[in-house]
């Protein structure tokens, strides 16, 4: 049981003497973790099973949404105006950070310097509610605006409806029948993406660019709403070595399981994923057979990526790292090739200083990125939300992680738009390319049409 008027008493205690401006954190350690998350509402969720690590933000204490060409640095702004007037009551009388898990914000862009509707092109929240469990560590952080502190009363009333909007899993069982699922078909959909595909091998041969990312989507129906929660643990249960992520609004969620770290830093070492070149498990009907990822293209696509994130971290880090050959990360159906490179950010460089060097990489832009991102504009590339952008959190210590929004869906109700795609270079063959944006979204079709797991975790 929750003490609340103990915790009261923390809020008010933590407001004397604090700015109007600042934000205020309580956080209270848990005896286990709290399992669930809200079927409506305002939520994030990020998880990396491999590193035993899960977030759930409820609410927000905080909203900043920006786009456009200076997005990271108004994000970077925030953050820094926030680390500077963030105070933190750990109990036992601590208030400063360090002295407990630092206060934490997600964060989420799209691909773009504008659009990513339904969502804001750029947004940064910080939690009213967040749960904490860290290798079995649990906590919970809540956190509100300095101001709103003078009504100690009313905002703790908050933090409890939104911890209370939380469904605690108490154990389905797999006669629970997983929503039906069927796909709209899209026959001249696909038609447009190989003539697409066509026109960018033309570009590429005439020297414009050397890689061009081509995306697609598909579109399906339920009968039934699909559960966020349900397809979030059967992502992570199949994808234990990827970032499995949701971002949630009134009835829309952005979930996926993404296998490429955009950015990792921790206390000031830097990692980043080059992630190209995919081979998968041929199925019936492939219009194409699968490459092998030996294969020159897909080598060539892979150092092209490699290249470019030394190329971006080199101003911003010392004793850059990069293997020299890439290891093979296998996802199920799907094998990527992958390098992880790892640097020193120096003084002063912020998580946002180095996004806004990577981003977007040619692992799903393409290169050169100026001459890669006019041929995707002036060839009618779309991409909804926050696909192919970036999707994480960054914490009050200066640490972030974040992914590239990859294997991913919006999901609305009864509705779910997937989204997938592939890389093409000189000897790329379209119809190849389109097998393999299939293979890429099977691993959230699968999590959509996946049978509930046995859980048998109650609240703490």
């Amino acid at each position: 049981m929750m003490d609340w008027p103990r915790i009261e008493q923390r809020l008010t205690r933590l407001a004397r003497d604090t700015a109007p401006g600042g934000m205020l954190t309580v956080i209270v350690p848990l005896p286990q973790p709290v399992e669930g998350l809200p079927d409506q509402g305002e939520w994030c969720h990020w998880r990396r099973p491999d590193r035993g690590l899960t977030l759930t933000g409820l609410g927000a204490a905080l909203r900043v949404e920006t786009e456009g060409a200076g997005r990271f640095a108004a994000l970077d702004a925030a953050l820094r105006g926030l680390r500077a007037h963030w105070r933190v009551d750990g109990g036992d009388d601590r208030n400063q950070v360090g002295s407990v898990a630092p206060p934490l914000t997600f964060c989420g862009f799209a691909f773009a310097p504008t659009g990513g509707a339904p969502w804001p092109n750029a947004s940064l929240r910080v939690p009213a509610v967040l749960l904490r469990d860290t290798d079995g560590r649990a906590d919970i952080a809540f956190s509100c605006a300095a101001a709103d502190a003078a009504n100690a009363e009313a905002v703790v009333a908050r933090w409890r409806s939104l911890l209370a909007s939380v469904k605690v899993s108490r154990g389905e069982t797999p006669h629970d029948r997983p929503p039906r699922l069927a796909r709209v078909p899209a026959p001249l959909a696909d038609l447009a993406f190989l003539a697409r595909g066509s026109a960018a091998l033309a570009a590429i041969a005439a020297g414009h660019c050397a890689k061009l990312v081509l995306t697609r989507s598909a579109r399906l129906i339920a009968d039934r709403a699909m559960p966020p929660g349900r397809a979030i643990g059967a992502l992570a249960d199949r994808n234990p070595d990827c970032a499995i992520w949701a971002w949630a609004r009134d009835d829309r969620v952005f979930l996926g399981a993404s296998p490429e770290r955009l950015l990792a830093c921790q206390r000031g070492r830097v990692e980043v994923d080059a992630l190209a070149g995919t081979t998968w498990l041929p199925h019936a009907g492939d219009r194409a057979p699968s490459p092998s990822l030996a294969d020159d293209k897909n080598r060539r696509e892979h150092d092209l990526v490699a290249a470019s994130v030394r190329e971006a971290l080199a101003p911003l880090c010392d004793e850059v790292s990069v293997p020299a050959q890439p290891e093979i990360m296998r996802l199920g159906e799907l094998s990527h090739l992958r390098r992880r490179i790892v640097g020193r950010a120096r003084p002063d460089v912020s998580a946002f200083d180095l996004i806004a060097r990577l981003h977007p990489t040619p692992a799903v832009g393409g290169t050169p990125t100026a001459a890669a991102l006019d041929w995707l504009t002036g060839h009618g590339d779309r991409r909804d939300a926050w696909y192919t952008g970036g999707i994480g959190w960054a914490d009050a210590a200066g640490d972030a992680d974040f992914a590239v929004a990859l294997r991913c869906g919006l999901l609305a109700g009864r509705e779910a738009t997937l989204y997938a795609g592939a890389g093409f270079v000189a000897g790329s063959d379209p119809r190849q390319e389109l097998a393999e944006t299939e293979a890429k979204l099977s691993p959230m079709l699968a999590a959509l049409r996946a049978a509930p797991a046995v859980r048998n975790k109650a609240r703490a």
